[in-house]
């Protein structure tokens, strides 16, 4: 059921997020860009579908969320299945981008500017709802244990990272909050995640591989999953805070472009580790 404030038509998505109706070629006058931000706030995702935007319009648009940070030298700004990139074509396993730092990004925009439609999608689960229906004695655990955070292996993108113990090891890991709050809400929200939770500090491997078997189970239980399908045009924004993304093997998918916008405060490299 679509509704209308400020300008903007807009519906709630299950299960969650929500779906716009406007053309963001143009910009939106001050009412409408301030309903955007609140949904985007409120929700977490908005989509737009039937978008025609070059570059300098998207990263326009998501200037109303805070800072743009620029691709850096000898990127395209793309996120794309063919090329030589470790991991153009593969499975990705849940994440949220540069999560293994300090400084995660704030938001994560991708336009589809050539996609064969319906052959790709990408998976969303809110990290915050998700820690409300936490049973509470692993709430109260990832309190006490701070996250074991890795960039991800490079070798396979789509597995659990907390699955090889070899990774524990790794001189690259860092010590994050494994419950992280939201630097514009507050909001109390799981850090933990498939790609980049190698275990939990003070655990032995047994004891860590159970608890984030159970935080996982919960986290990425089918019912809350988003799934979006890719169609030429679409235009998804996102939280990369609150929300974790995820998707399948694009291999057999045929092209998919899709022009990408970061939101953040610092920029960050994406190295993966190897497998010893």
């Amino acid at each position: 059921m679509w509704d209308e404030q400020d300008g903007l038509r807009w519906r709630i998505v299950a299960p969650f997020g929500v779906e716009i109706d406007a053309d963001l070629a143009q910009p939106l006058a001050p009412a409408a860009a301030g309903r955007l931000c609140a949904l985007f706030a409120g929700h977490g995702l908005v989509l737009a579908r039937r978008q025609r935007l070059d570059r300098a319009r998207h990263e326009a648009l998501l200037t109303l969320l805070g800072p743009i940070i620029a691709h850096r030298e000898g990127e395209a700004g793309f996120i794309t299945s063919h090329g030589d990139a470790g991991g153009a074509g593969s499975e990705l396993a849940f994440h949220a981008d540069a999560a293994y730092t300090e400084t995660p990004f704030a938001a994560l925009s991708l336009h589809a500017v050539d996609v064969v439609d319906g052959a790709s999608s990408t998976r969303f689960v809110d990290a915050a709802a998700a820690l409300d229906r936490l049973a509470p004695e692993w709430q109260a655990l990832l309190a006490r244990h701070a996250a074991e955070m890795l960039p991800g292996a490079l070798d396979n993108l789509g597995a659990r990272l907390c699955e090889d113990p070899r990774h524990r090891h790794a001189p690259a890991i860092r010590r994050l909050p494994a419950i992280r709050r939201h630097p514009a809400s507050g909001r109390a929200c799981l850090a933990v995640s498939a790609m980049h939770t190698a275990g939990l500090a003070g655990l032995d491997d047994g004891a860590s591989h159970e608890a984030l078997a159970a935080v996982f189970a919960t986290l990425y239980a089918p019912a809350h999953i988003h799934e979006h399908v890719w169609h030429g045009g679409d235009l998804l924004i996102w939280d990369n805070i609150r929300l974790q993304h995820a998707r399948g093997s694009l291999v057999g998918k045929g092209r998919r472009i899709l022009q990408r916008v970061i939101v953040g405060e610092h920029a960050h490299a994406t190295p993966h580790i190897r497998a010893a």
